[in-house]
């Protein structure tokens, strides 16, 4: 329906002024201006309240951040040793890594760590051999998971002793494998840790209540990644990788700055 209004005005001429026409207005402004209130008035009738729905919606409190896990928490470093390593290539490379033990969290695993480093226990009662790490190699070596040494009876991965003759039970699993250069048992399964050991490059969560981790890297990142470089996805290395030396440091020591 097209509302139509029409407007006239009769004017009385003024006195000299000739009289004019009846004034009809044209209808498209006020045709425009009524459909507009009739819509409105429509729209109000029709539509329903809908504040209260709409403030029921929106949330009333401060948007959540997406909950983070929390840090790694590492156990207190109580001792501190280092390998002088050599890496065989064409040209040498050579460094120092220092290592932070767990004492507390893993205590006979880190004694025998801590005096496999020293080599203060003499020979092993089953192999005869030094109870040292002193020119053992790293033998196992795959780029982008871990760098493993320790065989101090073969150098080959078959061998090792513990300072307390053979294998001991493994200690503790507190500490788990979510956090790169690590220093962790290596075993033969449940149960069998001696002297080998290996330290991760990337995190090795599915190690977690398989192998006990008792220390990490405190400086000397840059050798690990070096050892790391000249591994193979088989584990042999392209080339040698010696302890040269190995030893305890003073808790105080700055040698991880």
């Amino acid at each position: 329906i097209k509302p139509t209004l029409t407007l006239t005005t009769t004017m009385t001429a003024a006195p000299g002024h000739p009289a004019r026409f009846p004034l009809t207005m044209a209808p498209t402004l006020l045709n425009f201006i009524v459909i507009i209130l009739v819509t409105v008035l429509i729209t109000i009738q029709t539509c329903p309240v809908t504040a209260g729905v709409l403030d029921d919606v929106v949330p009333r409190e401060k948007a959540k951040r997406p909950k983070l896990k929390d840090p790694v928490e590492l156990p207190e470093v109580s001792h501190k040793v280092y390998f002088d390593v050599v890496i065989s290539e064409e040209e040498p490379i050579s460094g120092r890594i220092t290592l932070g033990l767990f004492g507390n969290a893993a205590p006979k695993t880190v004694e025998n760590f801590r005096s496999l480093c020293a080599c203060d226990k003499g020979n092993g009662k089953i192999s005869g051999k030094p109870l040292c790490y002193q020119g053992s190699k790293f033998h196992r070596i795959i780029p982008n998971f871990m760098i493993q040494g320790g065989d101090i009876t073969e150098n080959s991965g078959v061998g090792g002793e513990s300072i307390y003759g053979g294998y001991f039970d493994d200690e503790s699993f507190e500490v788990l494998h979510n956090k790169l250069y690590l220093l962790s048992m290596a075993n033969k399964g449940p149960n069998t840790n001696g002297s080998q050991f290996f330290i991760n490059t990337v995190k090795t969560s599915w190690l977690d209540n398989k192998n006990v981790v008792f220390g990490m890297v405190l400086s000397g990142f840059e050798i690990v990644d070096d050892i790391e470089a000249v591994g193979t996805n088989e584990g042999r290395p392209e080339v040698e990788v010696t302890i040269e030396s190995s030893g305890e440091l003073p808790i105080s020591s700055a040698e991880d700055n």
